[in-house]
């Protein structure tokens, strides 16, 4: 049985500011990272993205842990039942009054923009005027930091993780946990405060994963979406199934801005991926057409690694039709 997926994707954003940092004076400020010659980057958060997940997961119908968490001043105490929410179960939850702690089985990372910040703003007016004054009253103008990019982004599924729970991540059960089966665990291979855990039926586990790939087709969200929407669902993703835990793609993509349209370094993912050759037993790539100006030859990388370049609709099918009950 294969232990991981890794999902490294392309989005773009045309205009925007999906994650901003904080304000300076009238100016929401987006956030950036300084790379080593001085450049700044716009990246989006991991936070921010894991929300935009629970977000989508929600959309498709299924009960989130949240509204029944109890918030005590700063202080949030989640139900801790895995089994029933998926959100406990895919994104981890952290329970410090009972010393209770599951890690994320599904990680990921920040949204990188691969072209410098251009130090764009988008000037913002409200005019008094609309709300019954006269003209000579005035009214306040505010700026937003904008920016058109590519982002890289990744995540690492711990397949063998997801519908399993070990008793410390759990304490005390003082009720019936539906859906699952109690295991007796081997001694000291979960560590001695592990000594049984709860199996998730299988056909519910693979149904949560399935879902968390379509959140993935239609990801989207972030702040200022009144005005500033955007579509990071992804334009370019390679995925792969994995008998090793490791983010593959994390630093695989990079692009360039060139005659025009823009290229994918089609050779560096090619030398990412043929470090885990005898690792993986399934490679699958999704393209959305026109996005590259060198399709050519991403399809013969493609093909190099025994793949076909599917449309994204397609490869994240082809993935959910692949994971197993």
């Amino acid at each position: 049985m294969n232990r991981a997926i890794a999902i490294g994707y392309l989005a773009g954003v045309s205009l925007g500011n999906v994650n901003a940092s904080h304000v300076e004076g009238n100016v929401m400020i987006t956030k950036k990272v300084t790379l080593p010659d001085g450049t700044l980057i716009p990246y989006i958060s991991g936070q921010a993205i894991r929300r935009m997940f629970r977000d989508r997961l929600d959309d498709l119908g299924w009960s989130l842990s949240e509204p029944f968490s109890d918030v005590s001043g700063q202080e949030v105490t989640p139900p801790v039942e895995p089994w029933k929410y998926i959100d406990e179960d895919l994104f981890g939850y952290m329970d410090t009054k009972n010393k209770r702690r599951r890690t994320s089985p599904i990680r990921v990372s920040s949204l990188v923009g691969l072209f410098p910040f251009q130090g764009d703003r988008d000037l913002g007016t409200r005019s008094f005027e609309k709300f019954g004054k006269n003209m000579e009253s005035g009214g306040n103008m505010f700026e937003t930091e904008i920016y058109s990019n590519i982002f890289k982004g990744n995540i690492l599924i711990e397949v063998d993780r997801i519908g399993f729970f070990l008793e410390k991540e759990l304490g005390k059960i003082s009720k019936e946990v539906s859906n699952c089966e109690k295991i007796e665990l081997p001694e000291n291979k979960w560590g001695k405060s592990n000594k049984w855990a709860f199996k998730l039926a299988a056909g519910e586990k693979a149904k949560r994963l399935k879902d968390f790939f379509e959140a993935l087709k239609y990801l989207w969200g972030g702040g200022r979406t009144a005005r500033m929407l955007v579509d990071l669902s992804p334009r370019f993703l390679a995925m792969m199934f994995l008998d090793v835990k490791h983010p593959v793609f994390l630093e695989a993509f990079k692009v360039r801005y060139d005659n025009g349209g823009i290229v994918l370094d089609a050779q560096l993912l090619l030398e990412s991926i043929k470090k885990f050759e005898g690792k993986y037993s399934e490679i699958i790539f999704g393209m959305v057409s026109g996005f590259f100006a060198n399709e050519d030859e991403i399809k013969s990388m493609c093909s190099e690694c025994g793949a076909e370049l599917k449309s994204i609709h397609e490869a994240i099918d082809f993935v959910k039709d692949k994971i197993m009950e």
